[in-house]
């Protein structure tokens, strides 16, 4: 294994190289293809420079974006899921708060890991879980201290949400909406 050294600027590299690698030259500029007469946009950037096996890699495959994902998987990020409601809520903002409702579940709850996280001291950390499924909202309380209400009543089980319904988590009060 070579000796390693460290530059004015505090890189490590090995002792057998004339200068720090990773350190820009001064007054020095790297041309691209782009630059140079005749190149198109549809040209790659030379960066110029060693080039060793991690940067061939990775140069053979700069031109394209991919995405890797275990098979038979399809999950999406949340913001990649059909918009199906809103809840909004005046209860702490005069101007109103508004959440998306997407498919699949919705957490609201006080924790800061909820899908939808209330400011409320009286809301548990996860209250209360939406579901949507079938063409049907479905919320069910988590066991919250305070309970969660639906048009003025307590909620056991789940229960069905149509659009216009009032539901209470805690002090907050949001009406929700579906699309």
């Amino acid at each position: 294994m070579a000796e390693q050294i460290t530059c004015a600027n505090g890189h490590i590299y090995e002792n057998d190289l004339d200068e720090c690698p990773y350190c820009p030259k001064t007054g020095q500029t790297q041309e691209t293809i782009l630059d140079s007469p005749g190149a198109t946009a549809q040209d790659e950037t030379s960066l110029g420079g060693v080039v060793n096996d991690k940067t061939a890699i990775l140069k053979s495959t700069a031109d394209k974006t991919q995405i890797h994902k275990p098979e038979g998987k399809a999950s999406a990020p949340a913001s990649a899921r059909k918009l199906v409601g809103w809840l909004v809520s005046f209860s702490w903002n005069e101007y109103g708060e508004d959440y998306q409702l997407r498919e699949g579940k919705t957490v609201i709850g006080a924790a800061n890991e909820s899908d939808i996280c209330v400011p409320d001291s009286e809301v548990s950390g996860v209250h209360a879980t939406l579901l949507y499924r079938d063409e049907l909202f479905r919320l069910k309380d988590e066991f919250s201290t305070n309970g969660t209400k639906v048009n003025g009543e307590d909620i056991v089980d789940s229960v069905v949400l149509n659009d216009g319904d009032t539901i209470v988590v805690g002090q907050t009060e949001m009406k929700f909406r579906a699309i």
